[in-house]
């Protein structure tokens, strides 16, 4: 490549100073005029005594124009104790003052308000001859993702400190990680004297115990357990363990009250069996009706609380992560674009880091996908899936249930893929899996079989698993698929296993029956769409073009009320580009009275003023001609009226956080203005 013309250094630079018009400095203007990150050369300026009393500008590039919002011009030849406190460099001084003194170079972290945004510069102060070289980075986007993980981890804090129930975790090696107030009350220790110890070291009464053997089960298999366990003499806790990260998460409630009700009931049904005999059977049948009617809605209770938290903390997340995730991808296709190859070379580092800060965010977006997932059961992300390899995962995770109660027996034949999602469908396996082996007894693997059977039926693979075990009858095949109905003892089942699975394989527009004969065994049958038929399931595809066209000199309307999210679009779309942010739906509203020409609309659905349907509601009544540009953003947590409104309204929608290359997209292919 050709090497850059120079830059003239400013007429103050010529004779001005002795020491500004040498090589040093030509050098310097060449280097960092066009340096993507503000640079500015500062004298000190001293009084007859020699002392330092302030700083004065001879250079500044227009990278430093941008980050300050300050001309070059207004700069150069400015004092720093006159430039408008609120820049936050007038209060620099002692730090310029002390690097000069000592030539030791160091770091400093100041906000910086101008035109109204106010934010946080980083500088990088060096020595430069009498003097100092400021290099000034914008972090405003790095410190408010720091803030808002800071403030969801408090939420976090804040809900389980707030629970009724107990809550432990510990890591792998059984030390704790987090006590809650009901645990501490319980232990009656404080946190210090319990974070960082062994669980069996603080709890010596378990060892030993079904309560050890149950979380050291949980521990090993990565399988949640619920049972109850008797504290001390007369005191008695529901006890639900699952796993959490790599080590166990412990929720438990005092059910003393229920165990004390279930004694002096069987004892009063004791004492009176003799003479009402058909009244106690009554009573038995209430009890049991009572009993189920209770854990379903203990369980329901659950269930909201944990869907509601997942789809709260997803959204919260969500924001702070798109901006995070596009202003990493941003970077990156910065330095994958820096013409000279020395400058990709020094940035190599840098740029591994920011891979690395990608690929992190990238496990942080799937664990949200999943909260979001676990929230809505219907949001289903689905693709080519081998039948096979999803049954030969989920037979490897359920041998231990298997192994000693029947030989397992394939009969795979040629089958195409299924349009699914793998993990939901490794689920529904490895679920019917462990109910063929449950339903065998155990000691007798060479007499019974769990046969595997694949086939095709016109554009449709269907899987079977039939066992020889004890089978169901027809009031229990009939109710098999009815959420918490159980035949197992109380403490070993929910009975939502199948519940679960036959709405995993009905949103797959998929079939889950069964067949079973009493003492004979039972055949479950799951029917599913190859991917021939995935044109009727997939939602039309945004990201299906092979490649991006050049977007160029066409304008675009950001609605959100998170600066974050406006900034990283800005960024991502800017490019040869016009983009309009509008920070509330009520100004976009206003916006749009006076300037509808936007080739495309994205607006976030979920605003604190006005929500992305009231925008829509609004357009459709003013401005119809803008609804074919409008894309919706979201980042999950649906309301009911969200998710009616995302039903009956076809518009393009994108959840959080975004891929730059998708935004891009549906700029390129906007539709023409009417």
């Amino acid at each position: 490549m050709p090497k850059p013309a120079f830059i003239e250094p400013p007429k103050f630079f010529r004779g001005a100073y002795s020491w500004e018009a040498d090589e040093v400095l030509r050098v310097l203007v060449e280097v960092e005029h066009s340096h993507p990150e503000g640079s500015m050369a500062l004298r000190a300026v001293r009084d007859d005594e020699g002392s330092i009393v302030d700083f004065e500008w001879i250079y500044a590039n227009p990278a430093a124009e941008r980050v300050l919002s300050w001309r070059v011009g207004g700069l150069v030849k400015r004092r720093l104790h006159e430039v408008p406190p609120e820049l936050g460099l007038a209060g620099q001084f002692e730090a310029f003052h002390q690097v000069v003194e000592t030539g030791q170079s160091c770091q400093q972290v100041f906000p910086h308000s101008c035109e109204g945004f106010d934010g946080w510069l980083q500088a990088t102060v060096a020595r430069f001859r009498d003097g100092v070289l400021v290099r000034l980075r914008d972090i405003t986007a790095a410190r408010r993702a720091e803030t808002g993980l800071r403030e969801t981890r408090d939420r976090m804090v804040e809900i389980l400190e707030n629970l009724p129930e107990g809550f432990i975790s510990v890591d792998a090696q059984w030390r704790y990680t987090y006590v809650n107030r009901i645990a501490l009350q319980l232990k009656g220790k404080p946190r210090e004297k319990l974070f960082g110890r062994s669980l069996w070291d603080t709890c010596p009464e378990l060892v030993g115990t079904v309560t050890e053997r149950e979380f050291r089960r949980v521990m090993a298999e990565r399988e949640s357990t619920s049972f109850e366990m008797e504290y001390s003499p007369g005191v008695w806790l529901d006890m639900h363990a699952y796993p959490s990260g790599t080590g166990i998460a412990i929720f438990f409630r005092d059910a003393t009250e229920r165990k004390r009700a279930e004694q002096e009931r069987d004892a009063l049904l004791h004492r009176e069996h003799s003479g009402r005999l058909e009244a106690e059977e009554l009573a038995r049948q209430r009890a049991r009706e009572l009993l189920a009617a209770r854990e379903k809605l203990v369980q329901s209770e659950k269930l909201a609380v944990a869907g509601q938290l997942a789809a709260g903390v997803g959204h919260e997340i969500n924001n702070p992560l798109s901006f995070v995730m596009g202003n990493i991808h941003f970077a990156l296709e910065a330095i994958s674009t820096l013409p000279q190859v020395e400058a990709r070379e020094a940035l190599r580092e840098t740029s591994e880091a920011l891979e690395e800060a990608r690929e992190g965010a990238e496990r942080i977006r799937g664990i949200v996908r999943d909260l979001k997932t676990f929230a809505r059961g219907d949001d289903v992300h689905l693709r080519p899936v081998d039948v096979h390899a999803a049954l030969e995962f989920s037979l490897s995770m359920a041998m231990n249930h298997i192994r000693y109660r029947a030989q397992v027996v394939k009969c795979f034949g040629t089958v195409q893929p299924v349009w699914a999602n793998e993990a939901k469908l490794g689920q529904v396996f490895l679920n019917l899996l462990i109910n063929a082996a449950q339903a065998i007894p155990e000691g007798d693997s060479a007499r019974h079989r769990i046969v595997l059977t694949t086939s095709m039926r016109e554009n449709q693979v269907v899987v079977e698993v039939t066992d020889t075990g004890v089978g169901m009858s027809p009031e229990v095949r009939a109710r098999a698929f009815e959420p918490f109905f159980t035949t197992k003892p109380q403490g070993e089942g929910t009975g939502l296993g199948l519940s679960i699975c036959h709405g995993i394989i009905k949103a797959l527009r998929g079939e889950l029956t069964v067949a079973s004969t009493p003492g004979k065994g039972s055949t479950f049958r799951v029917v599913l769409p190859t991917r021939g038929a995935e044109s009727e399931v997939q939602v039309p595809s945004l990201a299906a073009a092979p490649e991006t066209p050049s977007v160029q000199g066409k304008r675009v309307l950001v609605i959100d009320d998170e600066p974050g999210i406006a900034s990283v679009m800005r960024r991502i779309i800017g490019r040869g580009n016009e983009v309009v942010v509008s920070n509330s739906g009520r100004e976009a509203l206003e916006l749009l009275e006076r300037d509808t020409e936007f080739d495309r609309i994205f607006c976030d659905l979920m605003m604190t003023d006005l929500t992305g349907m009231d925008v829509h509601a609004e357009l459709a009544r003013r401005h119809p001609e803008c609804l074919p540009r409008l894309v919706f953003m979201t980042g999950g947590g649906f309301t009911t009226r969200a998710r009616s409104f995302l039903q009956n309204f076809s518009h393009p929608r994108i959840d959080k956080p975004f891929e730059p290359e998708l935004i891009r997209r549906l700029v390129a292919q906007s539709p023409p203005r009417v």
